[in-house]
C-alpha cells in the first residue's frame, strides 16, 4: 500500500482521536440563568412581569413566571431584574461592506475589507443586532466575515447573505466594478437563461439569498413611481424560479409600482423599499404571503442631504428626490394600515451608527405604525420574512437564545433600544452592563437606494 500524504495522515489522526473523544460521554455545560424584571416574548404583546429564563447549549430550556436564582445548582446567573428582557434586534437590509467616504486602499484590498467589515459587525451585535441579512456584496467579503462568525472565530451577528446583486447589464448594484475598486464580475442577466445562470453562480458563491433589483434607485429616473421595470417580465419569472428550485428566496429592490407587482406576481419573499405600491401591490403581499422592507432611515438621510444625491446623469432633480424622500417616509404606516406583513431593514451599513437599526423602528412609529407593532417588525416580522419564526424572533422554549435586555419597556419608549444594558446570541454572553456601543452620531453619506 503506497504511503500516504503527511497531511492525511494528520488528518487521520485527528479523526482518530475525534472518534476516541466521541465514544466518552461529554457532561453537559452547566445552564445559564436570566432573571429578568420584565419579559417580552412575543413582541407586539403587552409585557409581562418578572420570568427566569433557563438556557443550555444555544437555546432556552425553560421559561418560568417568578425570579429563581436557585434553580439549578451550579448555573451561571445574570441578574436582570431591574430591566426588560426581549429577542435581539434582526435587520433584514444591509450593506454591511459597502461604505461610502471611500477609502480606496481599503476598497481595493479584501483583506482590509474583510477587517472593515468585521469591526463594523462587531459594533452591530453590541448595539443588539443579532441577525442581519446583508442584500448585496459584489466582492464576496461579507460571505467570510458571515463563516467567521459562524465559527466562532470573530464576534458579530448572525448573517444572511444575498451576495452580487442580481440586475440587467448596467441595472441598480449590476455594474461594472470601478478601477480601484476590487475587481468582480457583475451578475448582470438578459434573457431568462442568463438570469438562471445568474441565479446558480450566486448560489455556487454561498449566497443564503438572491437579490433582484428591478427597478432603478430612489435617485434614479428609473426609480419613480410610473417607471417601467429594469428587468422584463421573463427574466424575474425565471431568476426566482432558478432560486427556489435551489430553496432560496427572493429579496427584489422595487420602487416604482410596476416593479413592485412584477416582483410579487413572480413570487419574492420581500419587496425592498416599495416606495410606491398600490392596492394592486397590497393584494399581491396578502395573496403571496410576501413582506415589505421598507427602509425609511435612508430616505431620511438622504433627505439631509439633497445637494449631495440630487443630478447627475438619470438623476432627478432636488424637488424630485424630496418628494421621493418624502413618500418613503410613510411606506410603514401605510402598509401597517393596509395589512401588509411588514419586516424592517434600514439600507444602513458601516457608514452609520450600529443604533440604525433602533432608529428605523422610530421611524415606523413617525410613520403611523403602533409601537408595539414595529417592534415586533423588527424581531418577529423579520424572523418570519427569513422563515426563521421557529428560532428566532420570539422567546419561546426551543428558539434559539437571542436576548437583549433594556431599562425600560421599548414597547412604550423606543429609545430605550439605543441602550444596552446586555446582548446574548445563541446563548453566548456578549456583553452585560457596558456593551460598548456608540451613541447615534450623524452619518457620512451612503449611497440612495
Amino acid at each position: 500500500m503506497p504511503a500516504l500524504p503527511t497531511a492525511l495522515l494528520l488528518l487521520s489522526a485527528a479523526l482518530a482521536s475525534g472518534a476516541a473523544s466521541a465514544a466518552a460521554p461529554t457532561p453537559a455545560a452547566a445552564p445559564t440563568v436570566v432573571l429578568a424584571g420584565r419579559l417580552i416574548a412575543e413582541p407586539g404583546e403587552p409585557s409581562l412581569g418578572p420570568h427566569t429564563l433557563v438556557i443550555r447549549e444555544q437555546r432556552l430550556l425553560r421559561i418560568e413566571p417568578g425570579l429563581n436564582p436557585a434553580i439549578e445548582p451550579g448555573a451561571r446567573v445574570l441578574d436582570l431584574s431591574q430591566a426588560t428582557v426581549l429577542p435581539g434586534l434582526i435587520d433584514l437590509h444591509m450593506h454591511l461592506s459597502t461604505k461610502a467616504d471611500v477609502d480606496e486602499d481599503t476598497y481595493g484590498s479584501p483583506a482590509r475589507l474583510a477587517l472593515a467589515t468585521a469591526s463594523y459587525a462587531r459594533r452591530l451585535l453590541r448595539a443588539g443586532v443579532t441577525t442581519v441579512r446583508d442584500t448585496s456584496d459584489n466582492t464576496g467579503v461579507t460571505y467570510a466575515v458571515r463563516d467567521a462568525i459562524d465559527s466562532g472565530l470573530i464576534e458579530g451577528p448572525r448573517i444572511l447573505a444575498s451576495g452580487r446583486t442580481i440586475s440587467r447589464t448596467g441595472g441598480h448594484g449590476a455594474k461594472r466594478a470601478p478601477s480601484w475598486h476590487i475587481p468582480y464580475s457583475p451578475a448582470a442577466c438578459d434573457g431568462p437563461e442568463s438570469c438562471r445562470r445568474a441565479v446558480r453562480q450566486n448560489i455556487e458563491d454561498g449566497a443564503d439569498w438572491i437579490k433582484l433589483t428591478v427597478s432603478g434607485s430612489g435617485r434614479e429616473a428609473g426609480g419613480r413611481p410610473q417607471a417601467e421595470p429594469a428587468m422584463f417580465e421573463d427574466e424575474v419569472v425565471n431568476a426566482v424560479a432558478a432560486a427556489r428550485q435551489a430553496d432560496r428566496p427572493v429579496a427584489a429592490h422595487a420602487h416604482s409600482t410596476a416593479a413592485i407587482n412584477l416582483a410579487l406576481r413572480a413570487g419574492v419573499r420581500t419587496i425592498e423599499h416599495g416606495s410606491y405600491f398600490d392596492d394592486e401591490s397590497v393584494a399581491l403581499f396578502k395573496r403571496k404571503r410576501a413582506y415589505l422592507v421598507p427602509t425609511v432611515f435612508i430616505a431620511h438621510h438622504v433627505a439631509s442631504r439633497l445637494d449631495l444625491f440630487a443630478g447627475g446623469r438619470d438623476g432627478r432633480s432636488a424637488d424630485e428626490l424630496r418628494a421621493w424622500a418624502d413618500a418613503a417616509k410613510t411606506v410603514p404606516g401605510r402598509a401597517w394600515r393596509a395589512g401588509v406583513p411588514l419586516a424592517l431593514g434600514t439600507d444602513g451599513g458601516p457608514s452609520f451608527e450600529p443604533t440604525a437599526t433602533a432608529l428605523e423602528v422610530g421611524y415606523y412609529v413617525e410613520s403611523g405604525v403602533p409601537l408595539p407593532q414595529a417592534v415586533r417588525a423588527a424581531t418577529v416580522g423579520n424572523a418570519d420574512a427569513l422563515g426563521l419564526g421557529d428560532e428566532l424572533g420570539r422567546l419561546r422554549v426551543g428558539h434559539r437564545a437571542d436576548l437583549i435586555a433594556v431599562d425600560g419597556d421599548p414597547q412604550r419608549d423606543v429609545s430605550q433600544l439605543l441602550r444596552m444594558r446586555m446582548v446574548m446570541q445563541g446563548g453566548r454572553l456578549v456583553c452585560l452592563g457596558d456593551c460598548d456601543q456608540a451613541a447615534p452620531g450623524s452619518p457620512a453619506a451612503e449611497p440612495a437606494k
